[in-house]
């Protein structure tokens, strides 16, 4: 099932760039939409740390303010648990969010966004907790960014995780997300 909805995002995120206006303005977008950040994901308590590097696309729908943009980013991380339990692990999550621009001048622009994010584990190991990890995950995404000059952005959000990591049921996932365009 999980293999299902990955290949489904996948397909609308492939859909969506096919039909962008031209080659060329998806070439831009993506290039624009590049980034890298650092994960502080707390399970229980403790915190532990990851990091991404992505592209994605928007879609204006409602002047050059409002807008859907999915992403594609790949992660990798260490989750750790209550009694010292941790588990390494790869994934390609794709979040898809609805974003307002709030300012946008040449100096800055300030944009608030929120969405959803399903995230396809693509290895994990050394588990260490008595349970094996779930293969995905699925949360919500409110962030905030604020970009300089046209040419680089600070983006700040929250995960909420609504499902497990592992297969018990425990291991609600929570994390602050940073990430930096150029």
């Amino acid at each position: 099932m999980t293999k299902k909805l990955l290949v489904a995002f996948l397909l609308v995120f492939c859909v969506s760039i096919q039909t962008a206006k031209t080659n060329q303005h998806v070439l831009k977008q993506l290039a624009t939409n590049l980034h890298g950040g650092l994960e502080l994901h707390t399970i229980g308590g403790v915190t532990s740390y990851g990091g991404l590097v992505g592209t994605g696309y928007q879609f204006y729908f409602y002047k050059d303010k409002a807008y859907v943009k999915p992403e594609f980013d790949l992660k990798f991380a260490q989750y750790r648990y209550e009694h010292d339990y941790h588990v390494n692990a790869g994934s390609i999550a794709i979040p898809v969010t609805v974003g307002y621009n709030l300012l946008q001048t040449k100096p800055l622009g300030i944009t608030l966004f929120a969405g959803i994010r399903y995230e396809q584990f693509l290895y994990t190991a050394n588990n260490n907790y008595p349970y094996d990890t779930n293969n995905s995950q699925f949360g919500l995404t409110p962030g905030l960014s604020f970009r300089f000059f046209n040419k680089v952005s600070i983006n700040a959000s929250y995960y909420y995780g609504l499902t497990s990591l592992y297969k018990d049921g425990s291991g609600k996932i929570s994390s602050f997300n940073f990430s930096f365009n150029f």
